[in-house]
């Protein structure tokens, strides 16, 4: 068998990896990440599992290939100088010569005896040889090879835009295995999806997929299991960074749990969220604080106006992370999130704002990442505050996507009463808390929230 290399394909999408002895045909538009995934293949064969490759291209040199892999952290020269890998340059290839070249091809391939080998793409061979010669040269030439050696072989095939057909619309009948990878759009970003409709000796869990390309290569998206019966019953609670509002909650919250802070521009979540933050980074638990929609400076100064000692917090136990989400898949931001989460073990968590994401995602999809990150969370037991721009009359929740799944609402709001600003808060839900079920009266002042009766 011939495994992928990627922990997530190899454990539950391909159990067993790709069968010996195997033609697959690899399938997608422009840019799905046809070249990436299987010179992935090829790589981790080397660098993993200690397997030979050759890359046959008719679509770009080796100087090109080598350039973009470096890219994302492949190493195709180190591998060569090794003895592990082996690029054959037919870009230049004619109709003319086609026949001499395949020639010289095979007497390679049997040469170096690759266990893994991609032909980049079986398209342009298509359109070079014709479809008959084509069909010939997968079953009698390559397909001997592949099955006497137990190798494994994937052949790229170029699928236009929207198209069902596949290349030449013969190439999924002579293979043994067929991966398509799609795109599919939602606003103002595309997602990714591999489907397998065809794995000779191989059962396919799923019909999707859904998967990112990163700086660290292919990414697939890999649901957080919650077993409840394995996490281990905790009545612990910790700070909300407020006395007031941890009276509110009977105490604080408990560990683990997802607040939802919801209200207009100008109520105050940032705040609340920085006084959650700040306070236990100082009472010695590990912060991350996510801002989409405000830079690391704005949030430090904003802390400061406020009284609150960010500065002293930032050199013990909080983190600040920034960055834009325009464009951006809720896989890839689910991704990203759950590596930060990884590298930096947090035991509370702030992710301001969800509107940010809102404005660029579908809501459908929005809901499913916050899903996704509900579960994780839990997994891993770190208190998590999620920020939403939204009115709220302490009654309705907007976006219930996420008011479904998390354990805590407070909602702020403000109005202008005798040409002066009220603002107002209530806890409208809290999952086994016995919180108080009043309005109250808050101000944001100088040292940050200040609550009243």
């Amino acid at each position: 068998m011939s495994r992928m290399g990627i922990e997530y394909f190899d454990e539950h999408v391909l159990k067993d990896g790709f069968p010996d002895g195997s033609l697959i045909l690899v399938a997608g538009e422009p840019g799905a990440g046809k070249t990436i995934f299987s010179a992935t293949f090829i790589y981790n064969g080397a660098k993993k599992f200690g397997e030979k490759g050759m890359y046959i291209s008719l679509a770009e040199t080796k100087s090109e290939f080598y350039e973009s892999m470096r890219q994302l952290g492949m190493d195709f020269e180190e591998l060569e100088r090794n003895g592990l890998f082996k690029f054959v340059d037919l870009v230049t290839v004619s109709e003319e010569t086609i026949e001499k070249e395949i020639g010289l091809l095979m007497g390679e391939i049997v040469k170096f005896q690759p266990k893994r080998v991609v032909i980049d793409s079986i398209s342009v061979f298509a359109q070079v040889l014709g479809a008959e010669r084509t069909r010939v040269f997968l079953h009698t030439m390559l397909g001997r090879f592949i099955k006497a050696y137990n190798s494994t072989a994937l052949l790229i095939a170029e699928k236009p835009m929207g198209a069902e057909k596949i290349g030449y619309g013969l190439e999924e009948f002579v293979v043994d295995g067929v991966i398509i990878l799609r795109y599919e759009s939602f606003g103002e970003v595309t997602r990714r999806v591999m489907e397998i409709p065809k794995m000779r000796r191989r059962s396919i869990k799923k019909p999707q997929y859904e998967y990112v390309i990163t700086q660290r290569g292919i990414e697939f998206l890999e649901v957080p299991e919650l077993s409840r019966a394995e996490i281990e019953y905790t009545m612990e609670k910790i700070t909300t960074g407020l006395e007031k509002l941890d009276g509110m909650l009977d105490g604080g919250l408990y560990r683990g749990a997802n607040v939802l802070l919801i209200g207009m521009t100008g109520t105050g979540k940032t705040t609340f969220s920085l006084h959650f933050a700040i306070a236990n980074a100082l009472q010695g638990r590990k912060a991350v604080y996510l801002a989409f929609e405000e830079p690391i400076d704005q949030i430090i100064r904003a802390a400061k106006n406020y009284g609150m000692p960010i500065e002293e917090a930032l050199g013990e136990n909080l983190k600040i992370i920034t960055w834009v989400p325009e464009s951006k898949t809720p896989v890839y931001t689910f991704l990203k999130i759950r590596r930060i989460i990884e590298e930096f073990k947090p035991e509370v968590l702030v992710i301001d704002s969800l509107t940010a994401l809102r404005n660029h995602m579908d809501e459908k999809e929005l809901a499913k990442m916050v899903r996704y990150l509900n579960l994780l969370t839990k997994l891993h037991r770190i208190t998590t505050y999620f920020t939403l721009n939204a009115e709220t009359n302490f009654e309705i929740v907007p976006f219930s996507g996420a008011s479904t799944m998390v354990d805590v609402i407070i909602g702020l709001k403000y109005q202008v009463k005798n040409e002066s600003i009220e603002r107002k808060m209530a806890i409208v839900k809290a999952r086994g808390s016995n919180h108080s079920r009043k309005i109250y009266r808050y101000e944001i002042t100088s040292k940050g929230v200040e609550i009243y009766e």
